[in-house]
């Protein structure tokens, strides 16, 4: 089974970084849209502009929650990437004893 598919360390490692880029780019952003505000009466007078306001607060807000948690996730993808490149290459150093040591 083991010989069906090879895992490279280095690979996961790299997209463990580009995860955490992806991370840093996703606060980037959620800070720029946070900066934004607009005045009540950038929406006009009209009587729905009152209503389209307070949609687009709204919709601003959930958007700059939803950057943030993307932020997070590829935070934990990039994380468990690493954990697992870790993981692959003990168990290949364990493998590589445990022959040697019947080898002998």
């Amino acid at each position: 089974m083991a010989g069906e598919f090879t895992v490279d360390p280095d690979a996961l490692r790299r997209f463990a970084r580009t995860s955490i880029e992806r991370a840093e780019r996703l606060r980037a952003i959620r800070a720029e849209l946070g900066g934004h505000q607009l005045s009540p009466s950038a929406f006009g007078k009209l009587p729905e502009s009152d209503e389209t306001g307070r949609d687009y607060v709204e919709r601003s807000e959930a958007a700059i929650e939803n950057a943030g948690a993307a932020a997070d996730t590829m935070d934990r993808i990039g994380e468990y990437a690493d954990g697992m490149a870790g993981a692959y290459e003990r168990v290949d150093e364990s493998i590589e004893r445990g022959m040697q040591a019947i080898v002998g």
